[in-house]
């Protein structure tokens, strides 16, 4: 099924229904990946495409990528996040203006009426650079420019990454500021968004233990407990509260919050189908 006859089907069964296209950058299977055939919205649905109103932009890439292609000025830039497990529900999500309700978010998403995202960092998506899993090799676009897209090591060809079709597509450059409030903007107009780490990946570096460790979770559950929700935690709450709700390692929690907030980290860009990794301090902490 092409994904015009999809839409056509869809509209058949409701008139109301909203078509987002997810993980739009993916190489595999997204509108705009490299293996899926399609350079643009019209040449993937056709005569439908006004049906389209937004585009959900995936891990691999955040609004600011998106912000490049022309074709997207028309269409609101949602993130969502995948149920792969409840600790990873909402790490990505947008936040509509309006009231809650169906004709609400439709309408919402026609007018980009749109408060702002979160976003992972992109670079910590699996398909932020172009590469080759298998040889350990990570190309960004202007290595590619430079060497090619064929692995060096094997000489098979590299998959394709969010980064890569994002310059090859994008034929604009975007001047981006961080605002007082910490959220991502350009002087575009577009909704704005927030890139942030989760509390448990700051929690298991300031206390220098695994993720899924116990002194992971009791420490996650005491700051959501003081502060209501994990958002609310990375979000607003003072530096000053989060150590006093944690009286041993919170400064460094404090810290690793302020750092996150700010968008002082390292990050080594996931490629060809690896998550990318990010840390707030230097592999040594302390």
């Amino acid at each position: 099924m092409t994904p015009r006859d999809l839409v056509t089907t869809l509209l058949e069964i409701d008139e109301r229904c909203i078509i987002i296209p997810a993980h739009a950058w993916t190489p595999w299977y997204g509108l705009y990946g490299s293996k899926s055939g399609f350079d643009s919205l019209r040449e993937c649905f056709g005569d439908v495409l006004p049906h389209v109103s937004a585009i959900e932009t995936g891990l691999s890439s955040d609004p600011a990528m998106c912000w490049r292609v022309p074709e997207l000025d028309g269409l609101s830039l949602v993130s969502f996040s995948d149920a792969h497990s409840l600790p990873k529900l909402g790490r990505e999500l947008t936040v509509f203006n309006g009231k809650p309700g169906y004709a609400d978010l439709a309408d919402a998403l026609r007018n980009q009426d749109i408060a702002y995202t979160i976003e992972f960092f992109p670079e910590e998506g699996k398909y932020h650079n172009s590469g080759h899993r298998k040889c350990g090799v990570s190309y960004g676009p202007e290595e590619v420019a430079e060497s090619g897209a064929v692995c060096p090591v094997c000489g098979r060809p590299m998959t394709l990454g969010v980064m890569q079709r994002v310059v090859e597509l994008g034929s604009r450059e975007v001047h981006t500021f961080r605002d007082q409030d910490g959220l991502t903007r350009s002087d575009n107009g577009r909704p704005p968004f927030r890139s942030l780490v989760s509390l448990q990946q700051i929690l298991s570096e300031a206390l220098s233990v695994g993720v899924n460790t116990k002194r992971v979770r009791t420490a996650y559950f005491k700051l959501v407990e003081a502060f209501g929700t994990e958002l609310a935690t990375l979000l607003e709450a003072p530096p000053v509260d989060i150590t006093g709700a944690l009286p041993e390692h919170g400064d460094r929690i404090a810290e690793g919050v302020a750092k996150v907030r700010s968008g002082e980290v390292l990050i080594e860009p996931g490629f060809d189908g690896r998550y990318g990794t990010v840390r707030v301090w230097p592999d040594d902490p302390a």
